[in-house]
């Protein structure tokens, strides 16, 4: 059997207040899962076993991982891959979890595993659910979750460049910022706070070459744009038909792109 989740892109950064926001994009990862064994690379055989242990599943699992969503890129290709894996595993055992249970499951395994900080339950709940959600990712649990406008396309650049340290200090400063950011999205100001967050999050990492082409988006007549993750991708939205200046520009100065939509919210 084969499963899909999907990559993302951020609304607001987890890490200074724990609590996050993520839209899912249409960058698919396909997981598939058969009875016996197959090689795989250590990050899905660390969830496969983290996940095994946690549904209390003694047989062996091959899993098969086709994404669509670059590495380490902060568009969130851990999370939809761990969470893929233990949907798949849930999925072919009979396993009789909710949804949420298996996002917070592939979340634990994540932290667990070193590849996120908190977690990053925001991330893994917009990979298997859809839409945007927000969230509380230190209580694993969502607070709301909203279908994304269909009339916008998401452009997205920045991928393969090089990724910055994450100075986590420097993000969980902006705490009292993000507290007011949740607020505003709460409010349906979503735009509004992923601009904010996808600036505050590019000048505390020191993405410059990022923080260029931001302006230039918000310039262009983007709704929203920011660094997504701790970097280095930028995404920019836009009103589907006015994108084109803005592409230009990145083919110009970045000469790489990928144009893509926002997930509708999934079945629950």
């Amino acid at each position: 059997m084969e499963y899909t989740t999907y990559g993302g892109v951020s609304i607001i950064n987890a890490i200074p207040s724990l609590r996050g926001g993520t839209m899912a994009i249409d960058l698919p990862v396909r997981v598939s899962v058969s009875k016996g064994e197959c090689p795989m690379d250590e990050f899905t055989s660390f969830i496969v076993k983290y996940a095994s242990a946690k549904l209390g599943v003694r047989e062996e699992y091959c899993i098969r991982v086709n994404s669509n969503v670059p590495v380490a890129s902060g568009l969130k290709s851990n999370s939809a891959v761990a969470v893929g894996v233990t949907y798949a595993l849930a999925k072919a055992t009979g396993a009789e979890l909710s949804k949420i249970d298996v996002i917070r499951i592939a979340a634990e395994a994540t932290k667990v595993h070193g590849s996120s900080i908190t977690g990053a339950f925001d991330d893994a709940s917009a990979s298997l659910l859809g839409g945007v959600v927000l969230t509380d990712n230190r209580l694993m649990k969502v607070i709301k979750h909203i279908n994304p406008p269909n009339d916008v396309v998401v452009v997205v650049t920045g991928f393969k460049e090089g990724k910055k340290p994450i100075n986590i200090n420097a993000l969980r400063d902006l705490r009292s910022l993000y507290h007011d950011l949740m607020h505003w999205a709460l409010e349906g100001k979503l735009w509004e706070a992923a601009t904010i967050n996808g600036i505050m999050v590019a000048k505390a990492l020191g993405y410059v070459k990022q923080l260029s082409a931001i302006s230039e988006a918000l310039g262009s007549g983007a709704l929203a744009a920011g660094v997504s993750g701790n970097g280095p991708s930028i995404y920019a939205v836009f009103k589907v038909g006015e994108e084109g200046p803005f592409i230009d520009y990145i083919n110009k100065h970045w000469g790489y792109i990928t144009l893509t939509k926002p997930i509708p919210v999934l079945s629950i």
